[in-house]
């Protein structure tokens, strides 16, 4: 490796390409891809391309080699560095219009291996400038690259058209590998298409009640929740919510399954406060436990998804809440318009920060209310 790494930094290096004539940023984009040399699935079919974006020129690593098939980043990166530098110092693989050059700065699209890959550099002493590997985002809805490994459906052999993401259309590959390397960076974003313009400006109560009992997936989910049919309350959504938070099914795809596209515009706030009041577990007596008495359904199980680090710390606040308004107004009973004015002094100016937790403390604690059972 040291003879590599000797090799490459007595490459020339330039910030600009030295034949171009307007002045072109000597970037390039590198990336492992899955090349389909052999019919079945041969860990040696992995190839390393680097692309000079603008101008499309390619230096690739020669024969394919087991580089995908590593556990980690770091492993994968360690693999693949000396095919990276052999991409640029063996004039066998390097573009032979430009000659030998070195890249100013070079990026790829994979995040993990555009980190390990830096480290990596690092640990073999390669120039500090071309340890900084950038993460080289392709936008959502470019059909020109793979979203996998960041290349032109051009750079292979032969030229292979880029397949869509099924689900969204937003995202293409060249492989399902790269698909499958790239599903944690884009299911975040990865939404089926909106065919329906006028569902997309419902708000979460209307497309509870007008379009979710048209759509057979939301149904299904309804009837798994045990909501009652024709949508009690005329449509209202405290009831399912209520229920997908209980059984930890409140996740984005579900709530915009019930409550549309465009759910976090109406229904975020009421969300996240039922989230922290489930959190909170309030005990009989409590306002909140007598008034959602009648949502619950004895066959479906509690099994809330787990908190986040902000609910956590939102909870803690609730309950030194709870503890201040027991201090003053003793176990089982309620605060009154008073014991509340006695509290928001204690906080002066920072009251409007905290009358929300107060309300989440008075609502979640026992306070004598009458329950069932």
């Amino acid at each position: 490796m040291e003879a590599k790494v000797r090799a490459f930094h007595a490459l020339p290096r330039t910030e600009k390409l030295p034949d171009a004539a307007a002045a072109v940023p000597n970037h390039w984009a590198f990336g492992v891809c899955k090349v389909h040399i052999h019919h079945d699935t041969h860990p040696r079919d992995d190839i390393l391309l680097a692309v000079h974006v603008e101008s499309a020129y390619l230096n690739h690593s020669g024969p394919p080699a087991a580089l995908l098939s590593f556990a980690t980043a770091r492993e994968k990166a360690e693999a693949a560095l000396p095919y990276l530098l052999d991409a640029f110092t063996d004039p066998r693989l390097a573009c032979s219009q430009l000659g030998p050059l070195a890249p100013w700065t070079w990026s790829t699209p994979d995040p993990a291996m555009a980190a390990a890959m830096g480290e990596v550099l690092k640990s073999h002493g390669v120039t500090a400038a071309l340890c900084q590997v950038g993460p080289d985002f392709v936008e959502p809805g470019d059909a020109t690259k793979c979203h996998g490994c960041g290349l032109s459906h051009e750079c292979f052999f032969p030229p292979d058209p880029l397949k869509r993401c099924a689900r969204c259309g937003e995202a293409w590959y060249h492989s399902r590998q790269c698909q499958a390397k790239h599903w944690k960076y884009h299911k975040p974003t990865c939404r089926p298409p909106v065919a329906d313009a006028a569902a997309a400006a419902l708000d979460a109560r209307d497309y509870y009640r007008k379009k979710a009992p048209t759509d057979p997936a939301a149904c299904a989910l309804m009837s798994s929740l045990r909501l009652p049919d024709g949508h009690p309350n005329g449509g209202e959504t405290s009831l399912p919510l209520h229920r997908l938070i209980l059984t930890g099914q409140d996740t984005p795809d579900n709530m915009r399954l019930l409550f549309g596209p465009q759910y976090e515009r109406t229904l975020q706030d009421d969300h996240e406060t039922a989230r922290t009041e489930f959190l909170l577990d309030p005990p009989p007596g409590s306002p909140w436990h007598a008034l959602t008495a009648s949502m619950h359904d004895p066959s479906l199980a509690r099994s809330l998804r787990p908190a986040t680090d902000a609910e956590k710390q939102k909870v803690e606040e609730v309950r030194e809440m709870q503890a201040l308004i027991r201090k003053r107004v003793g176990p089982g009973k309620s605060p009154t318009s008073v014991d509340m004015e006695a509290i928001r002094k204690e906080f002066k100016s920072n009251w409007s920060d905290k009358l929300p937790i107060y309300t989440l403390a008075k609502n979640t604690m026992d306070q004598g209310f009458p329950h069932g059972g």
